[in-house]
């Protein structure tokens, strides 16, 4: 495995292969399988075609997040992909509310499939080699390929995927997207083009401190569905049009500590730094969430460091607009 800055120069040059086993894996089986996902998360999923995917987030009662989900539509299952480490807490969550005459079964999958992902400049090309068709996927929809789901994944550094497949199957893809050029590289290589992409993480932005609205999930709200559980407040806050926080980025000259509260040039607090790291092509760069009123690109703000108070600058997502 190369170090993350040489895994940098190649997402951006051609293919980088990261793994992704910790993601949460779930099976979703039986006749409600879909009702009880619609009725639980902001998307509407019931009109979902066999092998798309759509993004939704379970939420509390005051519509902070519980987590983020892609539900994957494979027929007679859907596989939901969630944070790293919440695969029990999202199923038992779900099982609350499975009603008596409801037909869902709920099973940890995390252990049973492996994952990785294929980003960068050249994923389209490579990924269309291993799949034909892959590269005209929607955004979370799905291809089956040598018993194993290629899914269409957000953009890192130009494109991305996520191949998802029993572990024998996996650990054959894996070392044929190698041989097509893919080089592997680290989960933090997949932090920092995550920040460079301005998507929200788990544990960062992905947490229940936050609204779905507040960390850019609108897509993955509907606003037409039927109740669901923090579908007033959710609901409220986009008809007011008046969020307490939104995303921004952030650019500095100096580190920028994730946690660390973000000031106006008069002292008072404005928001906190929720993601941040030291990119090659663009130094240290980070996501906070601020008060809209300073949201504007060009904004400047301040940071306390080492008992230094330094200059950052919001700009907009993803980096490099």
């Amino acid at each position: 495995m190369i170090d993350i800055c040489h895994g940098y120069d190649a997402a951006h040059s051609g293919c980088v292969l990261i793994d992704r086993s910790d993601v949460a894996r779930l099976w979703v089986t039986g006749r409600d399988r879909l009702d009880l996902l619609h009725r639980m998360s902001t998307n509407d999923l019931m009109n979902m075609q066999q092998n798309e995917g759509r993004a939704t987030v379970l939420t509390t009662a005051v519509g902070r997040i519980v987590d983020v989900l892609v539900t994957l539509h494979l027929g007679k299952q859907v596989l939901l992909l969630g944070s790293p480490g919440k695969a029990i807490e999202v199923r038992d969550w779900l099982a609350r509310y499975i009603f008596y005459q409801d037909e869902v079964v709920i099973s940890d999958a995390t252990g049973e499939l492996g994952q990785f992902g294929l980003y960068g400049a050249g994923a389209d090309a490579l990924v269309e080699t291993m799949a034909v068709g892959a590269k005209q996927l929607s955004l979370h929809h799905v291809i089956n390929t040598d018993g194993a789901w290629i899914v269409r994944a957000h953009n890192l550094a130009g494109g991305g995927y996520e191949v998802i497949a029993k572990p024998s199957v996996i650990e054959k893809l894996a070392i044929d997207a190698q041989s097509l050029g893919a080089v592997q590289a680290s989960e933090e290589l997949y932090d920092l083009l995550r920040i460079e992409a301005g998507l929200p993480g788990a544990g960062r932005e992905i947490s229940d401190a936050y609204i779905p609205l507040e960390v850019g999930l609108s897509d993955a709200v509907s606003f037409d569905k039927g109740c669901y559980i923090g579908q007033e407040i959710i609901a409220r806050m986009e008809s007011r049009g008046k969020l307490a926080k939104t995303l921004i980025g952030l650019r500095s000259d100096s580190e920028l500590p994730s946690g660390a509260t973000l000031r106006s040039r008069d002292g008072g607090r404005r928001g906190i730094i929720t993601s941040s790291v030291h990119s090659p092509r663009l130094g240290w760069i980070g996501i906070g969430l601020i008060k809209p009123d300073m949201a504007e690109p060009g904004a400047l703000l301040a940071v306390e460091r080492n008992g230094d108070s330094l200059p950052v600058t919001v700009t907009t997502l993803p980096f490099g607009n």
